[in-house]
């Protein structure tokens, strides 16, 4: 996984598709502007200088906005790509700023292949900053399918793929074994119903504040459409978003169950300061006084090193729908830049990258979990976490799901992030349903 990219998408908000659709920000200011100007033109210099180093082959520019360690290893597989073919030569250069590719790409300069999160495929698409690869699939005859569904529908809009994923996150279900064990838990919970009332269960509230929190609701970020595509839901399609939909009420309609017990003061601090502290000393998973916790392969370390006793498993679905395993999804991705100037060659690489010899490669290095149907059974990739078993089930199953890709992605997000908002705060689930509805009225 991308760790220091997507903690960095985060920390700036909630608009990601770990929970609604993972997005890069990005500045618009003249201050911005000028200073990626610059970089661009010294990213350019440097490119120049390591082509002119090497001839024979044809060169394909490759920035990646992995940084520091992470970077190391994408040069290793540059290198492992390298020496697999001659006819390219891919040169890569770290470039940890979305907006410097973004404006060399605008100003038609820029590398012929670059990452980023899926969720930026429509704005990309719309744009006409990433290549319609189409023509190249289907000169190939490539055959797609190889993909994990739900990672794949994250590179297309309207219909054409755009992107091809290189790693993707799910989310598991983390559980405080010692706090169940106290609180007289003995079974584990087979439904979300089940879930819902072991959390309320586990809730300690001491003097107008809560001292243990059961439910997952802490990250906020996450939950929500966890739990509402475990309910056998979704937050609509493209053509027809409709926010008010079972699944999300009944997601709703907990945190207003456990608001109305526990007080909408103490759930409400206790919510806030826990996601403001995420994956620090004073997160309620990692301090002991949170039972169970919905996160990715990235927590399990921080778990283990916090000295929690604990373990994951796959989300439970509704007992209507009967699974399990239930997460959104989120992507990483390569796209060709439109105005790339080795399109072929940059296709060569992200097609090793993405499914080929350099799919496996990527995962193992880097630690990430695959995009390819093949390897979600690779015990060379599941050697990297006792955890990743269990997240390679998840994504086996396919019950991940995620909003659809759209240009007011982050518009929605929004919406439904305040409708979650508002219900912590003491609104009642029709008065946020109404106001959610009302504030994605004029999106399409």
């Amino acid at each position: 996984m991308k760790k220091s990219k997507l903690l960095l998408a985060l920390s700036v908000g909630i608009i990601s598709s770990m929970l609604f659709g993972c997005t890069k920000q990005t500045t618009d200011t003249q201050t911005s502007k000028a200073n990626s100007e610059s970089k661009v033109a010294s990213s350019e210099e440097n490119k120049e200088s390591k082509a002119s180093s090497n001839s024979g082959r044809e060169k394909v520019e490759f920035w990646y906005l992995w940084g520091g360690e992470e970077a190391k290893l994408i040069e290793q597989m540059i290198a492992s790509y390298n020496s697999s073919q001659d006819k390219y030569e891919v040169v890569g250069t770290s470039t940890p700023d979305q907006q410097v590719i973004i404006t060399a790409i605008s100003g038609g300069q820029g590398p012929d292949i670059t990452d980023d999160f899926g969720g930026s495929v429509p704005k990309y698409a719309n744009e006409n900053i990433a290549q319609n690869l189409d023509e190249f699939i289907k000169k190939d005859n490539l055959d797609t399918s190889v993909f994990v569904d739900a990672a794949l529908e994250q590179q297309r809009y309207n219909g054409s793929i755009y992107s091809l994923p290189i790693s993707v996150n799910v989310f598991a279900l983390y559980y405080d074994k010692d706090l169940l064990d106290k609180a007289g838990v003995t079974e584990l919970p087979k439904t979300l119903e089940e879930l819902m009332e072991i959390s309320e269960q586990t809730t300690i509230e001491e003097g107008g504040a809560i001292k243990q929190l059961g439910s997952p609701f802490v990250a906020s970020n996450y939950w929500p459409s966890v739990f509402t595509y475990a309910f056998g839901d979704n937050f609509g399609t493209a053509d027809n978003l409709k926010p008010d939909n079972e699944g999300f009420k009944k997601a709703l309609g907990f945190m207003e169950s456990q608001v109305n017990k526990f007080g909408k003061d103490a759930m409400g601090n206790f919510i806030t300061s826990g996601t403001a502290n995420l994956n620090t000393p004073q997160d309620p998973f990692l301090n002991g006084t949170q039972v169970f916790r919905i996160d990715g392969p990235w927590f399990y370390k921080m778990s283990k090193d916090a000295g929690i006793n604990f373990d994951i498993m796959p989300m439970p679905g509704s007992k209507e729908v009967n699974s399990d395993g239930w997460s959104t999804i989120d992507t990483s991705m390569l796209y060709i830049p439109s105005t790339s100037k080795n399109k072929d060659g940059a296709w060569d690489f992200m097609k090793y990258m993405c499914m080929g010899e350099g799919s496996k490669l990527f995962c193992t290095l880097k630690g990430d979990l695959p995009p390819t149907k093949a390897l979600l059974s690779d015990k060379d990739i599941m050697a990297k976490s006792p955890s990743y078993k269990v997240y390679m089930d998840i994504i086996a199953k396919n019950n991940l799901r995620g909003l659809p890709s759209f240009l007011q992605t982050a518009e929605y997000s929004k919406a439904i992030r305040n409708a979650v908002d508002n219900v912590m705060l003491g609104d009642s689930v029709d008065k946020a349903i109404t106001d959610l509805k009302d504030a994605v009225k004029g999106l399409k």
